[in-house]
């Protein structure tokens, strides 16, 4: 049989200047292919920062070769720019460069006109996580009910293209040890039929921030009123559609309960971060900065705790997921405030993030499987899975069983860049590699994962209304059919 030649692919990379796009995935996987001789190349790059400003590019060598070899065109979106001003300015670009596919790895907030743009011309999309967020959805009820409506329309936009591409490339759902994970709900489902019952996902960010540091924008910024919800919080999200969808059994619906909810200027009026801060202070080559975040930062959502009652068609509770957020725990820092920062020209420096989590599931009494990892943020990743079964199904009569995946991002066996790769390959018609093609995360597989993501934000919303009426006995729910 003779082989595919692919065709050339021509991309439309936005948020090109961030680290994640720059220097851990996109960029890195798209120079990998031209060395192999794979015909594809970044002819325009969006971004609100100059991809040609030496400053970046100090710290983003693969960046920096990108540009030598394809020399884009960068597009630079305008503030305040109206969707349909930003559309016509795409639409030249396209004109011009006839773009294959759209890699969007720009700031949440901004995802959507470029999403929607794509998809409805029916160019082939890649998009980071969280595929959506919307300005002020932490206090805006009518906000937060958008991200319903917009993913509503993506997903017809979508539809209505046949053979049109719209992928994600979650890290955890093609991790190894995810995806252990997942075989072993799977299993015990298959085999004896035993749903999930109960799960609880803890995780805490440990990102401590210097007050003035809130009203940075960027990827992980608090500034458009959306906060920790809105980053990387949608991959445990999504974690426990996977999971319970492995393992639904009679499950029809959920009941989302907001039980807490605190807001950046709820932890810095606390004073809770004065201690670190008092030892970071006198190492930032520059004098503090006087604090005065505007309101829409200061009501992001930055800790918060839901529970999910999993209900059958009768209304009879089979179960409960519960999911804890703290974004302020503890961190690894050890720098102050550079003006580099300030300025933009430093696009990534961990600050002592960590990377902290528990994820416990049952179910029933047939099997128990966790899965943690505690990690500075940039280090060599940990991340242990155990799990123990009932000894009526195990024929090691119930042994713990422990398993440590070391380096565990870098060294699984399919990761984001393997992923952007192979959806370049696919858009340019070549044969699937069927290991990656298997953990990779299209538009469909991610309903049941944004209806609950959207219906948290609206849970959060309305508590801030709640609280703005002073109607203190205030315990949202929102139940969401999940058929």
């Amino acid at each position: 049989m003779p082989s595919i030649t692919p065709r050339p692919i021509n991309v439309l990379l936005i948020g090109g200047c961030g680290h994640w796009a720059a220097t851990e995935n996109h960029v890195p996987a798209i120079l990998s292919l031209q060395r192999s001789g794979f015909p594809v190349r970044v002819s325009a790059i969006c971004d609100l920062r100059d991809p040609y400003d030496e400053n970046l590019l100090r710290h983003m060598p693969e960046l920096m070769d990108l540009l030598r070899w394809d020399r884009p065109q960068w597009i630079q979106p305008h503030p305040g720019e109206s969707s349909e001003d930003l559309e016509r300015r795409l639409d030249a670009a396209h004109a011009h460069s006839a773009f294959d596919v759209v890699i969007v790895a720009c700031d949440p907030v901004a995802h959507y006109p470029y999403l929607h743009w794509a998809t409805r011309r029916g160019i082939h999309v890649l998009c980071d996580k969280p595929i959506l967020a919307v300005a002020d959805a932490a206090w805006d009820v009518h906000a937060a009910a958008t991200l319903d409506t917009q993913f509503d329309t993506l997903l017809k936009a979508h539809r209505d293209r046949p053979g049109h591409l719209f992928a994600l490339p979650m890290r955890r759902r093609a991790n190894d040890a995810f995806v252990e994970s997942s075989r072993l709900i799977t299993e015990v489902y298959e085999d004896h039929g035993q749903p999930l019952t109960m799960a609880n996902f803890t995780v805490t960010g440990g990102h401590f921030r210097l007050p003035e540091e809130y009203a940075f924008g960027n990827a992980h910024g608090y500034t458009h009123g959306v906060g920790a919800l809105a980053f990387s919080s949608y991959h445990y999200i999504d974690l426990m559609a996977w999971y319970l969808g492995l393992a639904q059994g009679s499950v029809t619906a959920l009941r989302i309960t907001s039980h807490y909810v605190r807001r950046v200027g709820d932890y810095l009026g606390t004073g809770q971060n004065r201690a670190l801060e008092a030892l970071l202070r006198p190492l930032s080559p520059e004098q503090a900065a006087t604090v005065g975040l505007d309101r829409r930062t200061a009501l992001a959502e930055m800790d918060f705790a839901f529970t999910l009652e999993l209900l059958d068609a009768a209304a009879r509770v089979h179960g409960y997921l519960t999911y804890t957020f703290t974004s302020n725990s503890y961190s690894h820092r050890q720098v102050g405030l550079q003006e580099a920062d300030r300025a933009g020209h430093l696009p990534f420096r961990e600050k002592g993030r960590m990377s902290q989590f528990v994820v416990d599931i049952h179910q029933g009494p047939l099997q128990h499987v966790r899965v943690t990892k505690n990690d500075v943020v940039g280090d060599q990743y940990r991340i242990r899975l155990e799990h123990r079964r009932n000894p009526m199904i195990d024929p090691s009569g119930g042994r713990y069983a422990d398993t440590v995946y070391e380096n565990a991002h870098i060294a699984s066996t399919v990761t984001p860049q393997s992923m952007t790769a192979e959806f370049l390959r696919a858009a340019a018609g070549c044969p699937p590699d069927e290991l990656v093609t298997s953990r990779m995360t299209h538009l469909v597989d991610q309903t049941l994962t944004q209806r609950i993501y959207a219906a948290m934000y609206r849970l959060i919303a309305a508590r801030h209304e709640a609280n703005a009426e002073h109607r203190t006995a205030f315990t949202p729910s929102i139940l969401i059919d999940i058929r």
